[in-house]
C-alpha cells in the first residue's frame, strides 16, 4: 500500500474514533444538551455572538477565539451543537495529519506514522470533539505553528508574516502562548544567529500584531483598560500557585462561584474588599499578582513546592480532571473503554525520546538537529506556561503535539540501532526509557483521588439536575454521595436541597403535608445549621448552607427565619442575583406585612436596594422595596 494510502486509513481511523465518540456522547452523556461549567460559558456567548453581539460590553476575561468561532458555526447552522462537534471532529483528524506531518519532517517517516498513530489513539483527543472547549481549535493551530517553524529556513516576509498570525491566534486561545510570542520572535536569531534575522523576526512581531491589535482596541473601547487578549491573568497566576492550591490543580477558592460568568466579578469583589477601594479589570489583575508576589516573598519554599507538585502532575499518567474527567466520561462514550495509549504510555515514550534526542542530537545533521531543537525548546516552553498556571488535563492536552515526535523518534532509533553501536546504545536507551516511566507513572495523588474526581462530577452531575427541576433524578445520587462522604460539608448541603425539593415537588403535586415531609425538612435544617456553625468549613459552604435553609423555611412559609439565613448566605454571595431577587422578595413581604418595620430590617433593606442597583435587578424589586412602609 502506498504511503498515501496509509495516510487515508489512519485518518479515517482518526475520523470513525471521534464520529463513534461524539454520536455515543450525544445519546448517552449528560452534558450533551445541558453543558457545564465552560463549555457553559463558550456556548452561551457563542450564541449570543450568534444573536449580533459581535462587540460586547466588557473586557474580556476569557480569551475570545473559541466562542467567537463557535458563534459563527452557530450562526450557519441555527445553533447546532452537533454541527459544532462534527466540525471539530474534522479539526481533531487535521489535528493528526499534522502531528504526522511535523513528526515526519523533523524525525522521518518512520517516526510519523508513530506519532500519527498515537495523537490518532490518544483517550484526550477523541474525547476532546465531543467538549464545547478551546484546545480543539487550539491544538491544530499549535500544531501548524510548529510546523511553520521546523520547515525550511526560508526568511520570506510573507512567511513569517503569516507564522505570527498563528501565533497570534494562538494566544486569543490559550494566555499562555502570549507569553511565549517574545521566545518566537526571536527564533530567527537563535537559528540563524545573523543580524538578518531582524527581517523575520519583525514580520513575525507584525503578524501577530494584525491579531491582537483588534482586540486590545476592542478591550481599550469597551472597558477603558489596556488588555492586550484578556484581563484574566492575575487571577490564573494567583489561582495556580496561591497556598489554598498545593497541588496547583482547578479549583474554585472561597470568594469564587465556581460559574464562569460570575468570576471575573468574584475575583474583582474579593479584591476590592481587601484593597478598601473599587477597583477595574486591570487594576484587579494587577492586585492578584501582587498578592501572589507577596505570598512567594514570605514563604518561598512552600510555593516552590507548588510548582515541583504542578510539573510532576503535569507529567504523570494522571489525568488531571477539570471541567471535565476523563474516567467519568468513559462511563457515557464507550469508545473510551478500549485499551487506548494514554499518557501513561505515550507520555513515557515521548519523554524517553526527549532525553535520548538530547544525548545523540549530534549524530544527525544541522537541518534535523534544528528541527529537533525547535520541538524540544517548545515542549519545555510549553510545559513551563503550565507550570507558571493552572495545570489539568485539557492544560497539557498540546504538549501532546511536541512530545508525540519524541515518541516516534526514540521508536525509530530504537528501531535503527546499528551493529557497531551494540549492547551500550541499547543499555542507553533502556536507561532514558525506565528514567521517563518513573517520572510519569510517580504517585503524586494518593490512592482515593480518583475516587474523589468521580464524586466531584457526580456532585456537578446532582447539582445540575436539581437546577433544571428534576430533584427527584439528583435524590439518589446526592444521597449516595453523602454516605460516602458522610463529613463532606458540600455534599451534605446537596443532599439537604435535594430532599427539600423533592418535599416541595410533592407537596406542589397535591401530597398531603404529613410527618414524613416535616422531619424530613427539619433534618435538612438541622444538618445545614451544623455546616454553618463549623468554622473549618469554608465561607462559601457556609454561606451555601445558609442559602439552601433559608429556601427551606421560605418554603415552610417562615419568612422572618428564611431572611435572616439569605442575609447570612449574602454575607459571602452579595453579587448572586438570584439569591438578592429572593431576598429583596422577603423583605418586601416582612415591610408590608401588618408587623410594624424595624430600624434593623430598614439597614437591611437599604443595602439590599444598593445591591440591585450595583448587580441588576431583573425582577423589578427595587421600586417596591423602596415604597415599602418604613420604622418610623
Amino acid at each position: 500500500m502506498t504511503e498515501r494510502r496509509w495516510l487515508v486509513a489512519l485518518l479515517v481511523l482518526a475520523a470513525a474514533l471521534r464520529l463513534f465518540a461524539v454520536f455515543d456522547y450525544e445519546a448517552r452523556h449528560p452534558h450533551a444538551d445541558a453543558p457545564v461549567i465552560d463549555e457553559a460559558s463558550y456556548d452561551r456567548w457563542a450564541r449570543e455572538i450568534a444573536a449580533g453581539d459581535w462587540i460586547g460590553d466588557e473586557v474580556f476575561f476569557q480569551e475570545p477565539l473559541y466562542p467567537y468561532a463557535l458563534g459563527t458555526v452557530y450562526s450557519l447552522t441555527d445553533g447546532s451543537r452537533t454541527a459544532a462537534r462534527l466540525v471539530q471532529v474534522g479539526l481533531g483528524v487535521l489535528s493528526v495529519l499534522l502531528v504526522w506531518m511535523l513528526a515526519r519532517r523533523v524525525f522521518g517517516e518512520r517516526a510519523g506514522w508513530i506519532a500519527g498513530a498515537l495523537f490518532a489513539l490518544h483517550p484526550v483527543a477523541i474525547l476532546m470533539p465531543c467538549l464545547l472547549l478551546k484546545p480543539n481549535l487550539f491544538v491544530p493551530i499549535l500544531a501548524a505553528l510548529c510546523l511553520a517553524l521546523a520547515g525550511d529556513r526560508d526568511a520570506a516576509p510573507k512567511r513569517w508574516i503569516a507564522i505570527g498570525v498563528l501565533g497570534g491566534l494562538g494566544a486569543l486561545l490559550r494566555g499562555n502562548l502570549l507569553i511565549l510570542l517574545p521566545v518566537l520572535a526571536l527564533w530567527p536569531f537563535l537559528r540563524d544567529r545573523s543580524l538578518h534575522a531582524w527581517k523575520p523576526a519583525a514580520s513575525f512581531a507584525l503578524g501577530a500584531a494584525l491579531v491582537l491589535a483588534p482586540v486590545m482596541i476592542r478591550n481599550l473601547a469597551v472597558g477603558g483598560v489596556f488588555a492586550l487578549t484578556t484581563s484574566g491573568a492575575g487571577t490564573n497566576l494567583y489561582g495556580g500557585n496561591a497556598l489554598e492550591n498545593p497541588y496547583g490543580v482547578a479549583t474554585e477558592f472561597p470568594w469564587v462561584r465556581g460559574v464562569p460568568e460570575h468570576e471575573a466579578l468574584d475575583w474583582r469583589l474579593e479584591a476590592e474588599r481587601r484593597s478598601g477601594r473599587e477597583l477595574d479589570a486591570g487594576e484587579t489583575s494587577r492586585f492578584w499578582i501582587r498578592e501572589l508576589g507577596h505570598s512567594i516573598a514570605e514563604r518561598p519554599e512552600d510555593h516552590a513546592a507548588i510548582l515541583w507538585n504542578k510539573q510532576r502532575l503535569t507529567l504523570g499518567a494522571y489525568e488531571v480532571a477539570d471541567n471535565h474527567f476523563v474516567d467519568w466520561d468513559a462511563r457515557y462514550v464507550r469508545v473510551l473503554g478500549l485499551p487506548l495509549p494514554g499518557w501513561g504510555f505515550s507520555g513515557v515514550f515521548g519523554l524517553a525520546g526527549l532525553l535520548a534526542w538530547i544525548v545523540l542530537r549530534r549524530e544527525v545533521d544541522a537541518d534535523a538537529r534544528r528541527g529537533g531543537d525547535l520541538l524540544a525548546l517548545a515542549f519545555v516552553a510549553y510545559l513551563a506556561t503550565i507550570v507558571l498556571t493552572v495545570t489539568s488535563m485539557r492544560a497539557r492536552f498540546p504538549l501532546l503535539v511536541m512530545l508525540l515526535p519524541f515518541a516516534g523518534y526514540f521508536a525509530d532509533r530504537a528501531l535503527r540501532v546499528r551493529r557497531a553501536e551494540g549492547v551500550a546504545r541499547y543499555l542507553l536507551l533502556l536507561g532514558v526509557l525506565v528514567a521517563a516511566d518513573v517520572v510519569v507513572h510517580a504517585d503524586v495523588f494518593d490512592a482515593g483521588q480518583r475516587s474523589r474526581d468521580l464524586a466531584e462530577r457526580d456532585h456537578n452531575l446532582g447539582a445540575e439536575l436539581l437546577e433544571s427541576g428534576r430533584a427527584a433524578e439528583a435524590a439518589p445520587i446526592a444521597a449516595r454521595l453523602s454516605d460516602e462522604y458522610p463529613h463532606s460539608a458540600r455534599l451534605a448541603i446537596l443532599d439537604c436541597a435535594v430532599r427539600a425539593e423533592v418535599v416541595f415537588d410533592e407537596l406542589a403535586a397535591g401530597a398531603p403535608r404529613d410527618p414524613r415531609h416535616v422531619d424530613a425538612l427539619q433534618d435538612c435544617l438541622a444538618r445545614l445549621q451544623a455546616v454553618f456553625e463549623d468554622e473549618a468549613v469554608s465561607p462559601r459552604e457556609r454561606a451555601r448552607a445558609a442559602g439552601v435553609a433559608g429556601r427551606i423555611q421560605d418554603g415552610l412559609g417562615q419568612t422572618a427565619r428564611a431572611e435572616r439565613q439569605l442575609r447570612r448566605a449574602r454575607e459571602f454571595m452579595r453579587a448572586d442575583v438570584d439569591l438578592l431577587a429572593t431576598h429583596a422578595r422577603l423583605l418586601h413581604e416582612l415591610s408590608t406585612s401588618a408587623g410594624e418595620p424595624s430600624p434593623e430590617l430598614d439597614a437591611v433593606r437599604a443595602s439590599v436596594l444598593e445591591d440591585l442597583q450595583r448587580y441588576g435587578d431583573p425582577d423589578g424589586w427595587a421600586p417596591r422595596l423602596s415604597a415599602a412602609p418604613r420604622s418610623r
